[in-house]
């Protein structure tokens, strides 16, 4: 759905997922561990970049989420077609969990101002603003990855889809030609 956040980033973390994976079996299956990449993939530049890497897919998150059949809201789809890759927070005073929002003044006052009243909360097993009880529009959680940057409209998702791969097609072929035989 995007939003969902690590302390890796994507391209450091996948080559050495891909090298884990090598070889593996799955022991659901017993077939080979296929190795999905995610984390900001939302063009065709960035599924081509997880392909050379190794990933044998991507999992797209924010970029969907400004799809015209996502179940997100107006308000969340207009802000994602706004939003810039600095306008993005990790908070956990959701759900306790670390998660990518929109950062609202709501979610930053709590984050720059609020980190020792967030940590006693988490402790005692109580949430800051526990989903869902915001009244406040502003002050709701519009999770969004820092994909949400490079997003300036909302588009079916076929034509997202479409536009991935035929882009990533383009990428790496071209590439391919620019690779010159060792003598």
């Amino acid at each position: 759905a995007g939003g969902h956040t690590g302390d890796v980033a994507s391209m450091v973390l996948l080559p050495q997922v891909v090298n884990i994976c090598r070889g593996r079996k799955s022991s659901l299956t017993g077939g080979p561990v296929h190795v999905v990449a995610a984390g900001g993939m939302y063009s065709g530049r960035t599924l081509a970049a997880a392909m050379a890497l190794g990933a044998e897919g991507v999992w797209v998150g924010t970029r969907f989420v400004a799809c015209e059949e996502a179940g997100a809201g107006p308000y969340h789809k207009r802000l994602l077609t706004k939003t810039d890759y600095t306008d993005t927070i990790k908070t956990t005073i959701y759900t306790g969990r670390p998660m990518r929002v929109n950062a609202s003044k709501f979610v930053v006052d709590w984050e720059s101002k609020r980190q020792d009243e967030i940590q006693k909360m988490l402790v005692q097993g109580k949430l800051p603003a526990p989903f869902g009880s915001q009244e406040k529009v502003e002050e709701r959680p519009f999770l969004m990855g820092q994909a949400a940057g490079a997003i300036d409209e909302v588009k079916p998702a076929k034509a997202i889809v479409d536009e991935m791969v035929g882009q990533a097609h383009e990428l790496l072929a071209g590439a391919s030609k620019m690779l010159v035989a060792k003598l």
